[in-house]
């Protein structure tokens, strides 16, 4: 678990415009979502982690919906580029090996960091409509990386078995693949002693295989 208390203890740092200071303020604020939950953290605990004042916050984010939305943001552009690397590293003309591969990179990451998975992942934002927008966004960056990489191992079928609809069957198997995903990052965070990642990545391989031939 992320500690914030020491952070709280941070003295005063000199002073930045707030575009500058809004890295710091997210790398703050995750710490202390992560810590206390979203209903738990105030814009004051923010500052006060992050070495600055309120108002300061509130000058570099106009609300904390809008903080968190901007933090989730951040933290799903990561996740979409390592999940691009994972999965593109391998060879196409192997999918089962691929995705098994990169399904079990992605999984001890988030046995490595399973506090901040369960944060992006499955956040539900309170009932908050606008954050709930955002996290449904990034499973949707997540499927299009996927969806991009499907249509690469496709195109290398020989053409009578291509599917007619090519951009189509891409896009359902992205989705599929992120469904994958995110059931094995359910096992994971619920039962990690059970679900070693490099055994799931595995199984999860296979099912992610059979998925793509089936599109």
């Amino acid at each position: 678990m992320v500690q914030a208390s020491g952070l709280e203890k941070r003295p005063r740092a000199r002073h930045l415009g707030p575009e500058r200071r809004r890295p710091e303020i997210l790398d703050a604020a995750l710490a202390l979502f992560l810590e206390r939950g979203y209903d738990g953290t105030s814009m004051e605990s923010i500052g006060n982690a992050a070495g600055v004042t309120k108002p300061v916050v509130y000058a570099a984010f106009g609300s904390k919906d809008e903080l968190f939305r901007e933090l989730l943001g951040r933290e799903e552009e990561r996740i979409v580029a390592e999940i691009r690397a994972a999965f593109t590293t391998g060879d196409l003309a192997e999918p089962e090996r691929t995705l098994g591969n990169g399904y079990a990179a992605f999984l001890r990451g988030i046995a490595a960091s399973p506090e901040v998975y369960r944060l992006i992942f499955f956040q539900e934002g309170g009932g908050n409509a606008a954050v709930v927008r955002r996290v449904q966004r990034g499973r949707q960056a997540q499927a299009d990386a996927l969806a991009s990489i499907a249509r690469a191992w496709l195109a290398q079928r020989p053409a009578a078995e291509r599917p007619d609809d090519l951009a189509n069957a891409s896009l359902l198997i992205g989705q599929s693949l992120v469904a994958i995903a995110e059931a094995g990052a359910r096992l994971v965070l619920s039962d990690p002693e059970r679900w070693p990642p490099d055994q799931l990545g595995a199984r999860l391989g296979r099912m992610g295989a059979a998925a793509a031939s089936a599109a």
